[in-house]
C-alpha cells in the first residue's frame, strides 16, 4: 500500500485545482487547496506538508520567488511545479533552485500522482535525517561515550554516512561509535585519510594491486576495500580524493565490484561507507571539483558535528573522559573547567585532550586547578583567571532577557536546528541559547 502524504495545492484555477485534489484523495494522501502565496505561507506555518504543488502565476506571488522562500525556510518539503506558462528558462531556474520536479499543464494524472508520491517519500526522509543529524549533535559529547538511540538507528543501516566538521571535532571517533554498534562490529574498522596518500598512489591503496602492475609493484597487494569485506569502510577528507579515483569508487559503491590495479579479474566488497569531510562538499560540487553522483551517493545520512566553540556544555564532561584516561587520574576544580570554558578551542576536541592531558600530567595535586592549566588555553600570561571554584557563571550578554519560546523556536527552525546559527539570528550567544533550549525540553 501507498504512504499517504499531506499535499499543498498552491493554484487559483479553481477547476484544475480541486481536480488534483480528487485524484490525490483518490489515492489517500491529504490536500488542501491555497488560492494564494499568502493562504500558502500561512498553512506552512500551521502545519507540516510533505510536498507543495505551485503553480508559477498566482495572483499575488511569482513563483519562483515563492520557491526561494520556501527552500529557505521549510528546506525539506519538496516542492512540483505545475504550470500552464512553461519555457526552458523557468523550468531550468527554478531546478536550481531546488524544485523537486516540473510539469506542465495539463498533466498526466497518474504521472503527477507517481511523481508526488517520490517526492513525499524524500521529503520525509529529509525530515528524518534532520532529526537524526541534530539528536547525534545535540547528544554527541555525552551519549558517544555511552548510548544513543539515534546512533543506534543510524548505526543499524546500511545507508553511507558522511559526517562534517571542523578538523579536530571527533569525526573519526564518531565513525569508530557506529560500528561498534553495527551488525558489522564483529569484521574490521578500515581507515584511509584521503589527504594523506598521494593522488598516484589512491587507486592502489583502495583497491589493491596485481604484481608488477607498476615499477615497485613486486607482489600482490589487496585494497583497503577489499580488506573492509563484511566490515565498514572510513574515508576520512573524502573531500580530497582525486577526480579520476572518484568515478571508480563510485562503481564501488554502485554495484559492489571492484578490479585490483593491473587485474583483468572483477572482484567483489560488501562493505559499510562512512565518510568524513572539514569541506564543504556541497560547494565543492558547485565548483566542479567533487563528482555531483558520487556526493549523493555517499550523503544517506548527514551528520554535523559543530566545534567545540559552539557547545561549551560539553566540555566538563570531555574533560572528565579525557581525566579518567591519566596514567593518574585527576579531578578538574569549576574554576579550571570554568577557565577551559572561555577558551575558543580552534583544534576543538583534539586540542582539549592535549590540554588535558598536559595539565594532568604536570599537576602536583589530585586536583587540577586553573594554574596547571597550558598558557595557551588561558590566553595572555598576565591575563585574570578565576580564582575559585564559584558557581558557574554567566557573562552579562547571555542574560535571558529577550525570551520569547515562538521566536526561539522559529529560530531553530529556520536554521535548520543549527544552534550557532539560530543564536545569531537571535542576537545572543550559543550559551543562552543552550540554556533556552533545556527549559523549553528541546
Amino acid at each position: 500500500m501507498t504512504d499517504s502524504y499531506r499535499v499543498l495545492v498552491a493554484e487559483d484555477e479553481s477547476v484544475f485545482a480541486m481536480t488534483v485534489a480528487r485524484h490525490l484523495q483518490s489515492r489517500g494522501h491529504e490536500a488542501k487547496l491555497c488560492p494564494t502565496a499568502k493562504a500558502t505561507f500561512k498553512a506552512l506555518a500551521e502545519a507540516d506538508w510533505d510536498v507543495l504543488l505551485l503553480d508559477l502565476k498566482l495572483p499575488d506571488g511569482d513563483g519562483i520567488e515563492i520557491l526561494e522562500r520556501v527552500r529557505k525556510e521549510y528546506g525539506e518539503l519538496q516542492t512540483i511545479i505545475v504550470t500552464g506558462f512553461a519555457n526552458v528558462d523557468s523550468a531550468i531556474r527554478s531546478l536550481r533552485l531546488g524544485a523537486f520536479d516540473y510539469l506542465t499543464k495539463p498533466p498526466n494524472f497518474d504521472e503527477l500522482l507517481a511523481r508526488v508520491e517520490k517526492a513525499g517519500g524524500s521529503s520525509r526522509l529529509e525530515r528524518e535525517n534532520r532529526r537524526l543529524r541534530f539528536q547525534v549533535q545535540r547528544g554527541l559529547a555525552s551519549e558517544i561515550l555511552t548510548r544513543s538511540p539515534a546512533l543506534e538507528k543510524v548505526a543499524a543501516a546500511k545507508t553511507p554516512v558522511l559526517i562534517e566538521g571542523e578538523s579536530g571535532t571527533g569525526k573519526e571517533l564518531l565513525a569508530q561509535h557506529l560500528h561498534r554498534l553495527s551488525p558489522r562490529s564483529s569484521r574490521g574498522f578500515v581507515d584511509l585519510n584521503c589527504a594523506a596518500v598521494p593522488a598516484a598512489l589512491l587507486e592502489s591503496e583502495l583497491f589493491g594491486h596485481e604484481r608488477g602492475a607498476f615499477t615497485g609493484a613486486t607482489n600482490e597487494k589487496p585494497g583497503l576495500v577489499e580488506v573492509a569485506d563484511g566490515g565498514t569502510l572510513f574515508l576520512d577528507e573524502v573531500g580530497e580524493m582525486a577526480a579520476e579515483i572518484q568515478s571508480k569508487f563510485l562503481r564501488v559503491l554502485d554495484s559492489g565490484t571492484f578490479y585490483r590495479v593491473g587485474a583483468t579479474r572483477k572482484r567483489r566488497a560488501d562493505f559499510r561507507l562512512v565518510a568524513a569531510t572539514n569541506r564543504d562538499l556541497k560547494a565543492e560540487v558547485d565548483a566542479g571539483r567533487f563528482r555531483k553522483d558520487l556526493f549523493y551517493r555517499i550523503h544517506g545520512v548527514r551528520v554535523v558535528i559543530p566545534p567545540l566553540r559552539e557547545r561549551p556544555e560539553d566540555i566538563p564532561l570531555l574533560v572528565e573522559h579525557f581525566a579518567r584516561a591519566l596514567p593518574v587520574p585527576r579531578t578538574f576544580t569549576a574554576a579550571a573547567l570554568e577557565a577551559l570554558a572561555a577558551h575558543d578551542w580552534p583544534g576543538n576536541v583534539r586540542e582539549l585532550h592535549f590540554a588535558v592531558e598536559r595539565a594532568g600530567l604536570l599537576a602536583e595535586r589530585e586536583t587540577v586547578d586553573v594554574s596547571d592549566l597550558p598558557t595557551e588555553v588561558l590566553g595572555h600570561p598576565n591575563r585574570p583567571v578565576p580564582a575559585s571554584p564559584a558557581r558557574h557563571t554567566a557573562p552579562a550578554a547571555d542574560a535571558d532577557d529577550g525570551f520569547d519560546e515562538a521566536r526561539v523556536r522559529a529560530a531553530l527552525e529556520n536554521a535548520r536546528w543549527r544552534r550557532a546559527e539560530a543564536a545569531e539570528s537571535l542576537g545572543v550567544s550559543p550559551r543562552t541559547l543552550y540554556r533556552w533550549m533545556k527549559r523549553l525540553g528541546l
